[in-house]
């Protein structure tokens, strides 16, 4: 059995998602063997190794995959945006990028060799090397389509990682022939904007390019009504009959108090004489089509002029 020394200090070097490396571990290589056949440590690859107390896990294999490729590779594309934030998942096998020629193959890992990688382009958070937020979401246009790159674009502009600016200059700064992922980027940025503005959120976004482009009259973004008092903004409206859309997304409510407040803004609204259909994620998502159905069927219902899929005037 090892010693409460050797186990300490396997303990202190995987502290961070239960990952560790030669150059991290204060131990010498035969040590390392002893605790790899004793199962105090879990080899993952050459000179890597996992704690197998810690529970294996998407990022832990990604820590594990990034520390396997050396200091100049980082987590890439779909991983680089889970351990950002930008997206909600990990992809089934970890995604790292390496400079050209520089790393073999990790096994369980895909690897991306690029000629443009340089070391500016990468940092470190949360314990992993990871390309920087507007390199990842370059780079993500080369897995993802430009509505998934879209939704990284409005979450980085929500978690003030850049502004939409930032975006247009760094596909400026890193346009080149036979870079993979700037159209796809340059796609999406134009994707976000409803009525000259950037979604708001992903959701809008989702809804804008989803039933909105299932045979809608034009809408209003951001439609701001006065209530008594108060003034609201409706996500997409239709003023001439008084038709207002809400999404409800899983970002907000994260509170009875924002419930409240939804439920007293619609009730105003109603009381008003709005309309006021509501969609969550799952039918704007997965039935944009049905959704659509539904608000073309209550605008009829209100009365809206339709002349080639335009209000006649």
């Amino acid at each position: 059995m090892p010693t409460p020394d050797v186990l300490r200090e396997i303990r202190r070097a995987t502290r961070h998602h239960g990952v560790t490396s030669n150059a991290e571990l204060r131990l010498t290589q035969r040590q390392i063997d002893i605790c790899c056949r004793n199962g105090s440590l879990v080899r993952l690859h050459p000179g890597v190794y996992a704690d197998p107390g810690h529970p294996t896990s998407p990022v832990q294999l990604l820590a594990g995959g990034v520390a396997a490729a050396g200091f100049t590779a980082g987590a890439w594309s779909r991983s680089a945006a889970a351990v950002w934030g930008l997206r909600r998942d990990h992809p089934d096998r970890p995604e790292i990028v390496v400079p050209y020629g520089r790393v073999r193959r990790i096994e369980g890992v895909s690897v991306r060799r690029s000629r443009a990688l340089t070391p500016q382009m990468l940092t470190t958070h949360d314990h992993i090397r990871v390309t920087k937020p507007l390199i990842t979401v370059i780079d993500g246009g080369v897995m993802l389509s430009p509505a998934e790159v879209g939704d990284m674009i409005i979450v980085g502009h929500q978690k003030r990682m850049f502004s939409i600016g930032d975006v247009h200059e760094a596909i400026a700064r890193y346009t080149r022939p036979g870079r993979t992922g700037i159209s796809v980027a340059r796609e999406a940025v134009d994707l976000i904007m409803i009525d000259g503005r950037p979604a708001d959120s992903v959701l809008e976004f989702r809804f804008h390019v989803g039933p909105g482009r299932h045979g809608l009259p034009p809408y209003r973004f951001q439609h701001e009504v006065r209530v008594g008092r108060k003034r609201y903004r409706i996500d997409f409206a239709y003023p001439e009959v008084l038709l207002a859309i809400e999404v409800d997304g899983y970002e907000f409510h994260s509170s009875k108090a924002d419930v409240a407040r939804d439920n007293e803004r619609r009730n105003q609204l109603v009381l008003a004489g709005w309309t006021v259909l509501t969609f969550g994620w799952h039918r704007v998502v997965n039935d944009p089509a049905g959704v659509a159905v539904d608000i073309l069927m209550k605008l009829g219902q209100l009365g809206y002029g339709f002349e080639l899929g335009r209000m006649a005037v």
